[in-house]
């Protein structure tokens, strides 16, 4: 690592650890300049008590090709459901890793949970890989401090899902994702000259929302974008 704050590489060890955990769903991703937080849920069916849910997680961690010093966990057994708490040395990176019994529907904008979300790491992945890429040549041809911004995950319902879950066969029913992540986004420490080569790198970039609150959006590998209100330019 360079030491130095980095949007860039907190991202880019963040999308190693969601490749490295697998299934585990992104219930929660908070990137606030270079310091990025993760709450990831465990596949349900795990639902033994104390540690050992978290041993194979561990060990899967362990393994990350982060290029960082081993991670150190901290397991939290003093409230209702027990977390496994994750961080980097040299990278101010960390994870929550909770039980499926800990996340509920509601708290992810969903009518239900289901196999659905085995799809999602995949999708906030390349959306995050695709992040740390325009950075690095935002950077490039702008030049200047590294580059820093904020995002943050978050779900939204799909549109038309209750129709298209009506029509849909019943043992397909529980891989229809009935909500869809979204992230936005905000300037933490960028120069203007930074900001205008951000922003040429993005295609299709457009106002959503209702006539007093649209926003500029835009879409980054097939993940939605709410992108700054303004000095968008």
């Amino acid at each position: 690592m360079t030491g130095v704050a980095s949007s860039h590489h907190a991202l880019v060890a963040g999308s190693a650890l969601i490749g490295g955990l697998g299934s585990l769903f992104p219930a929660g991703l908070k990137l606030i300049g270079d310091r990025l937080e993760f709450v990831f849920v465990l596949p349900d069916g795990r639902r033994a008590v104390g540690a050992e849910p978290f041993v194979a997680v561990k060990e899967r961690i362990r393994q990350v090709d982060t290029g960082m010093p081993p991670p150190r966990f901290f397991l939290d057994t003093g409230g209702r459901w027990t977390r496994l708490h994750v961080e980097f040395a040299g990278i101010a990176v960390r994870a929550v890793i909770v039980l499926p019994d800990e996340l509920t529907a509601g708290a992810i904008n969903a009518p239900f949970l289901g196999r659905w979300q085995n799809q999602v790491p995949g999708a906030v992945r390349l959306a995050v890989d695709e992040f740390a890429r325009i950075l690095v040549r935002c950077r490039h041809r702008a030049g200047g401090p590294e580059p820093l911004i904020d995002l943050e995950l978050g779900y939204v319902p799909v549109r038309d899902f209750e129709a298209v879950f009506a029509r849909a066969h019943e043992p397909v029913r529980p891989f229809i994702a009935p909500v869809r992540p979204v992230f936005k986004m905000r300037w933490h420490a960028v120069t203007p000259a930074q900001r205008k080569a951000f922003t040429g790198d993005l295609i299709g970039v457009r106002r959503r929302g209702r006539w007093l609150r649209r926003r500029p959006a835009a879409t980054i590998m097939g993940v939605e974008v709410e992108l700054p209100p303004r000095h968008w330019c």
